[in-house]
């Protein structure tokens, strides 16, 4: 265990001490080769990078293992827990998904899955389900979508905490009861985060990369979010709400509109955008909606609500295991980053100031990393300068490996933090140009898996 320790810190100083190099290089060696502006967005790039891996390695606490710790000096509420898991077209997987959650060890709780009109045999595996007394199953007549799909099942839901899974995900059996603990622990955190790592993610190369790069996306980004009591995302394989918190809003999250129609996508950014935002946006939406089931059943009162992330809470979700399955769901998470610009962006900025800067310095980069790929990997070297492209994609590796470090450090018996740079090349010399097809399209309302 101590040699383990030592080894840990070697890691993380390593990380540390190359992120300061190459941030301190890019001060030093290349001002005067860049152009002001691309200057600048390296230099912010790498600064960030830095933070976050510094905060959350050096700040961040798990608030299950705080409340863990306090538990016999705050007051215990046995929460009533709605599990609530809306299914379409999932027979596949739908057995390993309730399955868990009928395993999970916190008892005061109910399974409430909303078949949202399937057509494959989804349907007859949840009515054997339906057989056992913890679970309720809701057949939709008509296939009305995720959001709305959830929001039937959250008005027949009695509990007071909502735990929220995606059909094609596997909750650990300690989940729930973790984050009931983390709800009790202090009364103004209205949402938790889960960790999420990939259920197949040793089935082939692609899912095996997007393993490394899913727990950089919560040990490192969500952890440093949650310093801060401001995750911006309480992602769909695991995420819990205070019902206070999200209940009054959910008729807006249903009815979600941008550029002048219903936007189906962004449901996790969204949802947990109501929380964040509570206090700034809540009075108008409350009034917009005041006639609705989710308003005249009870108004509860807006709070200054904190949105955490616990790496104890754990789930594991498929991963798109083909190249074309993975282009189209990074289009659906640009076409949420794209909306949630216009909704969390316009109150993010009352959370603390650096959360907040690194909010909206990430939007930045998102929108303006392709054109710095482009200069390197493009125009320079057509230019007869082959130096900045080999440089630049030298660059982006480093940075994976980094990442794959950070990956090693959570899963001391894994391989597969080795895959991690090639999420970054994928990232940059792919996936970053989707932010473009997926403004142009973001009317389009097909979703694909």
């Amino acid at each position: 265990m101590q040699e383990r320790g030592k080894i840990h810190k070697i890691i993380i100083n390593f990380i540390v001490i190359s992120l300061f190099l190459v941030l301190l290089g890019k001060f030093v060696f290349t001002l005067n080769q860049s152009i002001l502006s691309l200057y600048l967005y390296g230099i912010l790039v790498t600064l960030m990078i830095l933070i976050s891996f510094f905060i959350s390695v050096f700040k961040y606490k798990d608030p299950y293992l705080i409340a863990k710790r306090n538990k016999g000096l705050t007051p215990q509420i046995n929460y009533f827990v709605s599990i609530i898991v809306a299914v379409r077209d999932e027979e596949k997987i739908i057995e390993l998904c309730i399955d868990s959650l009928i395993s999970q060890d916190y008892k005061h709780k109910e399974i409430i899955i909303i078949n949202d009109k399937s057509t494959d045999g989804t349907e007859k595996i949840l009515n054997e389900y339906a057989k056992n007394r913890l679970i309720r199953v809701i057949h939709l007549e008509n296939n009305i979508g995720k959001k709305r799909a959830l929001g039937k099942g959250m008005l027949k839901a009695r509990g007071e905490i909502f735990v929220f899974t995606d059909s094609d995900s596997v909750v650990e059996k300690t989940a729930v009861s973790k984050l009931v603990d983390i709800f009790n622990f202090d009364p103004l955190i209205g949402a938790v985060s889960g960790h999420c790592r990939a259920l197949n993610g040793d089935e082939n190369f692609l899912t095996k990369v997007q393993d490394s790069w899913y727990e950089g996306q919560f040990s490192i980004r969500k952890a440093f979010e949650s310093v801060y009591n401001s995750v911006s995302c309480v992602s769909g394989p695991l995420a819990a709400f205070r019902k206070e918190s999200i209940f009054n809003f959910i008729p807006a999250w249903e009815n979600d509109m941008f550029l002048g129609q219903e936007f189906r996508f962004a449901t996790d950014r969204t949802l947990t955008g109501f929380v964040l935002g509570s206090i700034y946006i809540g009075e108008k939406l409350k009034e917009k909606y005041k006639s609705s089931l989710f308003m005249t059943t009870k108004n509860y009162p807006l709070k200054n609500w904190k949105v955490v992330y616990s790496k104890s809470a754990r789930a594991l979700t498929n991963v798109p295991n083909t190249f074309i399955k993975v282009i189209h769901q990074q289009i659906r998470w640009k076409k949420s980053f794209i909306r949630n610009i216009f909704f969390t962006g316009k109150f993010y900025w009352h959370k603390p100031l650096l959360v907040s800067l690194a909010y909206y310095l990430h939007i930045v980069f998102v929108c303006f990393g392709p054109f710095i790929a482009l200069k390197h990997l493009i125009y320079l070297p057509l230019r007869g300068n082959l130096t900045s492209g080999y440089l630049y994609l030298a660059g982006i590796i480093f940075v994976g490996f980094i990442f794959g470090l950070a990956y090693r450090l959570e899963n001391n018996d894994s391989h597969k933090w080795m895959y991690r740079p090639f999420m970054s090349l994928l990232s940059t010399t792919i996936f970053s140009w989707l932010i473009f097809y997926s403004a142009l399209t973001i009317k389009q309302k097909i979703w694909r898996r």
